[in-house]
């Protein structure tokens, strides 16, 4: 459930997908197999907008769009700059390192995304309806953890809790509440720190 949301319109039912969840082992870190995964570029957007993997997963970049992108990354998990490329291309990225990437584009200052790097092979992202599930997680003691773009990380941090698997047991941890309240809306600036051109008029920017 998120409170507080500065999004909320009366009447209106509020989207709450997009919240990254995971377990962390209390025990030995636990590897998966990492399957390679996939950010699109289609209609000047990052599909899908939120995506969690594990640690040192290869990411695609494809560019689904009749025009050019350029993929970049100046933050916290990742940092890498794609370059400019085409329509039908696409590049790839190993995620080497724990954290959370913000992924834009350096053409369409609209484009976002975020790819959450955990050190686990148990996560998932919420749906529409705020609904999770982690399947086949191993007897254990996990630490359960909570990211959300639209909260301040003093909030998440009291999010975790103490997730207990039992052989057999199917587990379910109730509700949580992702508090919006300290969410301040933050534009972003292209890759070398500067304004944004306008995509409209500048023509190096047009196949």
């Amino acid at each position: 459930e998120l409170i507080n949301s500065k999004l909320r319109k009366p009447g209106a039912r509020l989207d709450i997908s997009g919240v990254a969840v995971w377990l962390e082992s209390r025990g030995p870190r636990i590897q998966g197999a990492r399957p390679r995964q996939k950010l699109n570029q289609q209609g000047k957007r990052f599909i899908p907008h939120v995506l969690i993997i594990e640690r040192g997963t290869e990411v695609d970049f494809p560019n689904s769009d009749p025009f050019y992108h350029n993929v970049f990354s100046l933050f916290d998990g990742r940092r890498f700059d794609l370059g400019l490329y085409a329509s039908g291309e696409s590049r790839p990225i190993v995620f080497n390192r724990s954290g959370i990437s913000y992924i834009y584009c350096n053409i369409h200052p609209s484009m976002s995304a975020v790819i959450v790097s955990v050190d686990t092979p148990f996560f998932a992202v919420t749906d529409v309806n705020g609904n999770f599930s982690i399947p086949d997680v191993p007897p254990g003691t996990y630490d359960l953890k909570i990211w959300h773009e639209r909260t301040t990380p003093a909030e998440l941090n009291l999010l975790t809790r103490e997730v207990k698997v039992a052989a057999g047991s199917n587990p379910d941890i109730g509700l949580i509440r992702v508090n919006e309240a300290g969410y301040i809306p933050q534009t972003h600036l292209n890759k070398h720190g500067q304004t944004y051109d306008d995509e409209r008029t500048n023509p190096r920017y047009k196949p």
